[in-house]
């Protein structure tokens, strides 16, 4: 399991920062079993030296068939980091399912933060990617997500 990774040091998550705006995405993995591991290794590392750069924070879950990312930051940078998302190979059926303006960072600490495999979230993962879901059905699916994902890195 690969070690969380945070900005110690870092704006506490309670500062009101003007221009911030969280976006969630999900999409459908590319990835063979066989590399999925050192493949997600690297997607972290990856991201947790960019988004320091960018002050983008967020978290990533992958469930071994989906992902899941959420990002925090100012407007232009989350955009341009979810234009180079969507063109990476190790993934398809890229869709965001949340975005708005937000006062506080509820990921302020971390850069990128990532767990290992959580399969066991797919089950709220796997409908946002298909699609399958009426808008309201939708909205609480995101949210209990969100809330999952934020419980997943409160220990």
């Amino acid at each position: 399991m690969m070690e969380l990774t945070s900005l110690e040091g870092r704006r506490p998550e309670n500062v009101c920062e003007i221009g911030l705006v969280t976006l969630m995405y999900v999409s459908r993995s590319s990835l063979s079993l066989k590399g999925d591991y050192e493949a997600i290794e690297d997607i972290v590392q990856t991201a947790v030296s960019h988004n320091v750069k960018i002050q983008v924070t967020g978290a990533l879950i992958y469930t071994e068939v989906h992902f899941a990312q959420v990002l925090e930051g100012p407007r232009a940078d989350v955009h341009k980091l979810m234009q180079s998302i969507g063109r990476d190979r190790r993934h398809s059926d890229v869709t965001v399912v949340s975005q708005h303006r937000i006062r506080n960072r509820r990921f302020g600490s971390w850069s990128m933060a990532y767990n290992g495999p959580s399969p066991y979230l797919d089950r709220h993962v796997k409908p946002l990617v298909a699609g399958f879901y009426l808008p309201r059905q939708g909205e609480e699916t995101v949210e209990r997500l969100f809330s999952n994902i934020k419980r997943l890195y409160d220990r």
